[in-house]
């Protein structure tokens, strides 16, 4: 429920973005330059999507955060926990400030600029993506089986998303332009990190568990991981 309710706003947001602003006719909507338009325009940095990616990663660090506290206070390894936390608060900090297009200077001193390159961060960007799914391959192995999955999931679909699909809109960028084929690749692009990021977070709330608890409550607990921490 938690995925299907981040994806369906995420698919909303894209919607409007790929509709609203290219088939409507008021001319608010056809400037780039209008606020409206940077607001709601999920390619431009600072937009409604952008935010809610970060909201997303943000609280996805937090609830890692707490997945590592129960599986500590149960006994288990939280390690895997602080670990994949502070991936997604680095995650969320990249997607607020756009740390990796500052690794842009570097990449064309690397040859990059052109055809799947085009976008040269790309290319240094290649190292980190390396470490985010290193990490992630590390961390699972770890975690309870459930997680493990929705983890997994999510950093290969980042992973296509912000490297795979980035590279192909450089390749349509170089070769056709910024034409309808382009807008159609950076959403696509856009709605697979954003359910990516839905996915990392549900690695949490996967592994929280509720019971009844004394009286009317309940308890909040940990989902036992296949191993017990050694």
């Amino acid at each position: 429920m938690v995925f299907l309710a981040l994806a369906a706003v995420g698919c909303l947001l894209v919607a409007l973005s790929l509709v609203l602003l290219r088939i409507t006719p008021w001319d608010v909507l056809r400037d780039p330059s209008s606020p409206l338009v940077q607001l709601l325009d999920v390619r431009a940095e600072g937009s409604l999507h952008t935010w809610f990616n970060v909201c997303v990663l943000s609280s996805g660090a937090v609830l890692h955060g707490c997945a590592g506290a129960l599986a500590h206070r149960a006994g288990w390894e939280a390690w895997p926990w602080a670990l994949t936390a502070a991936a997604l608060a680095l995650l969320s900090m990249d997607d607020l400030l756009a740390v990796h297009e500052r690794l842009e200077p570097l990449g064309r001193a690397l040859g990059a600029g052109q055809g799947g390159l085009h976008f040269a961060w790309v290319l240094p960007g290649l190292l980190l993506a390396v470490g985010l799914a290193a990490t992630a391959v590390v961390a699972a192995r770890k975690l309870p089986s459930s997680a493990s999955r929705w983890l997994l999931v999510g950093v290969a679909a980042l992973l296509a998303a912000a490297v795979g699909l980035e590279s192909v809109g450089g390749l349509v960028l170089d070769s056709v332009g910024d034409g309808a084929l382009y807008v159609l690749v950076s959403h696509a692009e856009e709605l697979i990190e954003t359910l990516a990021a839905a996915a990392l977070l549900c690695a949490a709330v996967s592994a929280v568990r509720l019971g009844a608890g004394p009286g009317a409550g309940f308890e909040v607990g940990y989902a036992h991981p296949v191993r017990r921490a050694s």
